[in-house]
């Protein structure tokens, strides 16, 4: 800087004040965006309305590999009528995991012709290496729910569950 200490200091502190500005605005203009791609991802989200013994719940369709991954991790809660049915393009034994969840649910496999093949009830989170929960028997779905939800509603192998996704219409 050329010139008094006291002009080249005024300089500095102008180009800082400045990108503090742009720092702000950028910063703001990310949330924004951030805000607008989770309101767009909430619409998008597919739901279904899944009967299975007493129970009615609404669950949230996760049929793709990031809605899969993703699950209902990072919940602190999951509602009382609130569930998620993953779903698979084939047969398998669909390990499940707790990675990064706060709560604990029931885990419900279904076979091809939605009838429950196995049950997981009351899975606890867990920690690092995380136990993997599959099923003895094939299935095709996979419906989590809050823990309790299947001996509240007599939800266990051999019952029938009723749902209907959007490519099955």
């Amino acid at each position: 800087c050329i010139g008094s200490h006291k002009t080249c200091y005024n300089k500095v502190m102008q180009a800082a004040q400045t990108v503090m500005k742009w720092l702000i605005i950028l910063g703001v203009l990310g949330m924004i965006g951030w805000a607008i791609s989770s309101t767009m991802t909430a619409m998008n989200t597919k739901t279904t309305t899944v009967y299975a013994g007493k129970a009615i719940l609404q669950a949230q369709v996760a049929d793709n590999d990031a809605l899969r991954q993703k699950g209902l991790s990072g919940r602190s809660s999951i509602g009382r009528d609130a569930a998620m049915i993953f779903v698979f393009d084939k047969d398998g034994d669909l390990p499940m995991w707790m990675k990064d969840m706060e709560t604990s649910i029931d885990i419900i496999w279904l076979n091809d012709k939605k009838k429950v093949v196995h049950v997981e009830n009351s899975v606890e989170p867990d920690f690092e290496p995380h136990q993997v929960y599959k099923s003895p028997m094939p299935a095709r779905y996979v419906l989590e729910t809050r823990a309790g939800t299947a001996k509240k509603f007599g939800i266990k192998p051999g019952l029938s569950v009723r749902f209907e996704l959007e490519d099955q219409k």
